[in-house]
C-alpha cells in the first residue's frame, strides 16, 4: 500500500479485488489480450460461463476502473498512481500463482 496516498491505494485494491471475483465469476482472464475491450463492447461471449449478472457488474466495473484510474492520476499524478497499480499487479499476481502476500 502506498504509504503517502493511502487512500488511493484501498479504493483501487478493492476495485481489483473485485474485479477479481467477478472475473472468476465469469469464468475468463482479464489480462488475456482482447478481454477488456471485448467486455467494454458488451460481448457476454468472452465468458466460459454463463452468468449474465456477473457480466454486468464486471462491465460496470471495467468502465469505472477507468474513471478511478482517471480521477487518480489527475488527483496523485501518473507516477504514484503507477506506483500503486504495479504494487497491485504484483500482489494479485502472487494471489495467482499461490504465494502469500508479503
Amino acid at each position: 500500500m502506498s504509504k503517502t496516498n493511502p487512500q488511493w491505494s484501498r479504493h483501487l485494491d478493492g476495485i481489483a479485488d473485485e474485479l477479481r471475483r467477478l472475473s472468476i465469476a465469469c469464468d475468463l482472464r482479464l489480462r488475456d489480450p482482447g478481454i477488456i475491450e471485448r467486455i467494454i463492447k458488451d460481448d457476454e461471449s468472452v465468458c466460459g460461463r454463463r452468468n449474465p449478472e456477473g457480466f454486468r457488474k464486471l462491465r460496470k466495473l471495467v468502465m469505472a476502473t477507468y474513471h478511478s484510474l482517471g480521477l487518480s492520476i489527475s488527483r496523485i499524478g501518473p507516477a504514484e498512481t503507477k506506483k500503486i497499480t504495479d504494487a497491485i499487479a504484483q500482489r494479485m499476481e502472487h494471489q495467482r500463482s499461490g504465494k502469500t502476500k508479503s
